[in-house]
């Protein structure tokens, strides 16, 4: 039986789309749409899990929610050559955790605020706004530190935390920021050029 993906358009599910490409996973991948009105998930994920947010994961009757998770999941399950994973014993091995984390995590946060502030309708002048925005230059000019001294999240290589920090990136540079950022520009040429992401954009994003 194939994995299932519940993949939400406009939403962080991209990510394992693009995973599940570059691990050539046989999968269906099940869309579901926003409420054009309130941008919301649809109802119908809750009847899947009780949180009703994407992405899931449903394998063999067993579903999995949160993204990092999903992610380790299906690189323990499908990566034992150890293409898009360093060992546990590499010197890359925690920086890659770091970053498949902190495309959830600490990094991703203030992305996410700005997202939920403007929806509240909180003025740019604000001093939560200006805070926020602070945290969001803070977290683009650490990963542009990285990505100038790595080519990759990992180090060399390219791993499931590139396909992680993709929407994360992606999001930032349609907002224009990327301007003064060239080694997260040469990232993000890198890896759209590639096919498991070209793949994931003919899915839908």
């Amino acid at each position: 039986m194939p994995l299932k993906l519940h993949h939400l358009n406009a939403s962080r599910s991209q990510r394992i789309v693009w995973l599940l490409n570059e691990l050539g996973v046989p999968h269906e991948i099940i869309h579901h749409k926003r409420d054009e009105t309130t941008r919301l998930a649809p109802p119908d994920l809750l009847k899947i899990h009780p949180m009703g947010k994407s992405p899931l994961l449903e394998d063999d009757g067993i579903v999995i929610a949160e993204t990092g998770a999903i992610a380790e999941y299906l690189i323990a399950k499908f990566d034992p050559d150890h293409r898009l994973h360093p060992r546990a014993d590499s010197p890359d091995f925690p920086r890659y955790l770091e970053w498949l984390h902190a495309a959830e995590g600490a990094v991703f946060l203030p992305s996410l605020l700005t997202l939920y502030l403007g929806l509240a309708g909180a003025a740019a002048d604000s001093p939560i706004q200006q805070r926020n925005a602070q945290e969001l230059e803070k977290a683009a000019n650490y990963i542009e530190a990285h990505l100038t001294q790595h080519p990759y999240f990992a180090g060399e290589n390219f791993s499931a935390a590139d396909c992680l920090m993709g929407f994360q990136i992606m999001s930032g540079a349609a907002r224009g920021g990327l301007t003064g950022r060239p080694a997260t520009a040469a990232w993000v040429q890198k890896v759209t050029a590639r096919p498991a992401f070209k793949a994931m954009l003919a899915v839908g994003v």
